[in-house]
């Protein structure tokens, strides 16, 4: 759901996104007869409560875009001497790392999964007993047998 702004908060929006997020000279923008623009820049700014979302669709880097953009960042090559173009896996990965983060698209809870291995330690380790009983001969047919298999 898009929020209804004034005439003015899309104004500071707009001199916001053109400032490079300065609040101070956003607020000069549209009204630069202020007498405290930083206060007024720093008011505005928590007044208009705008998301990196929607500042991302305000500067044009729609889904759209971005979707276009993360195609050609995941299709990164570079060129290596004597070799020719190689995928280029660093920059792919940060590329795929940096939308996903744009886009709140990580879990925002941690979940804690238990891994018990120690099972299959206990295992491996009777295993290893057995085998270092067994004479050469029974480990040649063991081996034989796996073979077939």
């Amino acid at each position: 759901m898009k929020l209804k702004r004034t005439l003015r908060e899309r104004k500071f929006i707009k001199a916001y996104i053109e400032n490079n997020g300065n609040a101070t000279k956003a607020f000069l923008f549209i009204n630069p007869e202020a007498k405290d623009p930083r206060e007024y820049g720093y008011r505005m700014l928590q007044k208009v409560d705008i998301s990196v979302a929607e500042l991302l669709n305000e500067m044009g880097m729609t889904d759209s875009y971005l979707h276009q953009k993360l195609n050609e960042g995941l299709e990164a090559t570079k060129e290596l001497v004597n070799i020719g173009n190689v995928e280029d896996y660093p920059t792919r990965q940060k590329y795929l790392d940096m939308a996903y983060k744009l886009k709140d698209k990580y879990p925002t809870e941690k979940k804690n999964i238990d891994l018990n291995v120690q099972g299959s330690l206990e295992v491996n380790s009777e295993l290893d007993k057995k085998l270092a009983q067994l004479d050469i001969k029974d480990l040649i047919k063991l081996s034989k047998l796996n073979a077939d298999k």
